[in-house]
């Protein structure tokens, strides 16, 4: 018995703007970002101890004392978190590449919060919205 195939009909491609630049190359820095942030998370935590040590006085927390298995789950938490992070901003950004409706939604969202994290968030947000209204981009699209 031969076994029937079915021929997938090639869409046409649309082109893809120079302009989207704007969009996959922060995209690419907030992910190298966060993973550099990954791989330095496991040397951070005499950091952590000593950040904490100055901020709970300032809170008026005094004579606090930080368990071990307490500054270990913080850091397994904030592990998950920004692996969590990295993992969509991959996603985001192929989806980007592919011309994804839900990734044109999601760079507008990273570039609104990258605005409130200082120092260099604010320039990657504001490229990101830049080349998220650009009218070739919004063609690409389809919006």
């Amino acid at each position: 018995m031969g076994r029937m195939t079915r021929e997938k009909t090639a869409t046409p491609a649309r082109p893809v703007p120079p302009q989207l630049k704007w969009m996959t190359l922060p995209l690419l820095l907030e992910l190298v970002s966060n993973g550099i942030g990954l791989l330095t998370l496991p040397f951070a935590q005499e950091q952590l101890i000593a950040q904490l040590q100055r901020t709970l006085p300032q809170l008026g927390v005094e004579n606090l004392e930080l368990s071990p298995a307490l500054l270990q789950s913080t850091l397994w938490t904030t592990f998950f978190i920004l692996m969590a992070l990295t993992l969509l901003l991959y996603f985001v950004r192929e989806g980007v590449k592919e011309g994804k409706g839900w990734a044109w939604i999601m760079s507008i969202l990273i570039g609104v919060f990258s605005l409130l994290n200082l120092p260099f968030g604010p320039l990657i947000g504001l490229a990101l919205l830049y080349g998220a209204f650009q009218p070739e981009v919004r063609a690409y699209f389809g919006r």
